[in-house]
């Protein structure tokens, strides 16, 4: 048991995955915090680049789903026997006013904060289209993970939007930790700020420009643009995402705005937090995760809104009736 002190309140907060030091056996999607918790990242396109790689960046225009092969690890993924989030939801933190007003769209939205409210409203399949999943489907940008449920716990085909904290008092300092990222969450809870708790809610946190999170492979945009990870607070398995300010050179693509690549971010991590919440669930024999072997590669924006993201891995085949492409990164038809 780890005890924080976040001003005169005491969150109780257990690692949510093994205990570890280093990288994990070579993945550069795998990576330690500062206490030694697992946690899985999102590389900067360079770190991960292959010069043999033959994929593009942006997928080309299709009037159907087109499958592409996985950039990274082996096979097939696989349930490891950890639970997946059935009927998730996506909660905004900006971590100061800055945070929530910052620029950097392509989209015509005025802040950070409309951008991505904008984008899981729109995130989705089953919000004006199919209930399930459907190959003819150009939203099917979400409903593609309902494959990784299982009988008992079968994934909803939409995301909620739980709303959103602006936190005015902006951070203190340009560096944080893992653990003072874990801190501050639980800091709100205790404080009130963002009540309920909730064990299938994803809690999103989004930092000014010039703030960098540290683990122990890295900085934020130097080694890694965003990840994701858990931890328990007061018996409650809180899930939780960090989306640093992508306006930096490493985190950068030719021809993106800042708000495109982190509302590309944000879907790499809602899909794999609800896949994979305690990093115990869907990944493959190399320990890649569904979006990891589809990172940065075959880009498109969403046929709703417009919004950049990435494609899915799926295992295809027929599960419950519905039949998915595959195996490959699914892009929807986005013509």
């Amino acid at each position: 048991m780890k005890r924080v002190l976040f001003g005169v309140s005491v969150a109780l907060i257990l690692a949510g995955a093994q205990v570890t030091f280093g990288q994990s056996h070579g993945n550069p999607f795998v990576d330690h915090s500062d206490r030694g918790e697992t946690v899985h990242v999102l590389p900067a396109p360079a770190l991960v680049h292959n010069p043999h790689e033959t994929q593009p960046i942006d997928a080309p225009p299709s009037d159907f789903a087109s499958v592409f092969p996985a950039s990274y690890g082996a096979g097939n993924l696989a349930n490891h026997g950890g639970p997946q989030i059935p009927s998730a939801k996506f909660f905004q933190v900006y971590f100061g006013s800055s945070a929530a007003n910052a620029g950097g769209t392509s989209l015509g939205y005025a802040t950070l904060q409309a951008e991505i409210n904008g984008f899981i409203n729109n995130f989705g399949g089953s919000i004006g289209g199919p209930t399930s999943y459907a190959s003819n489907d150009p939203a099917a940008d979400y409903t593609i993970i309902h494959q990784y449920g299982t009988s008992g716990t079968p994934i909803a085909f939409a995301i909620g939007n739980g709303g959103a904290f602006v936190d005015t008092t902006p951070p203190k300092g340009s560096r944080f930790s893992d653990s003072q990222v874990r801190s501050y969450l639980a800091g709100l809870f205790d404080s009130g700020k963002i009540t309920s708790p909730d064990p299938d809610t994803i809690y999103g946190i989004y930092f000014p420009s010039g703030v960098k999170i540290s683990l122990q492979g890295g900085t934020s945009c130097s080694s890694f643009c965003g990840y994701h990870g858990n931890f328990t607070y007061l018996g409650k398995d809180i899930k939780y995402a960090v989306f640093p300010y992508t306006n930096c050179r490493a985190c950068s693509l030719s021809g993106k705005a800042v708000l495109d690549i982190l509302t590309m971010v944000t879907s790499h991590e809602i899909r794999e937090a609800v896949t994979d919440p305690d990093l115990d669930s869907w990944y493959d024999g190399q320990g890649y995760e569904a979006d990891d072997k589809c990172a940065w590669h075959n880009l498109y924006p969403m046929t709703r809104g417009g919004f950049w993201v990435q494609p899915e891995y799926s295992n295809g085949g027929t599960v419950s009736g519905t039949t998915y492409p595959g195996p490959g990164c699914i892009v929807p038809n986005n013509k």
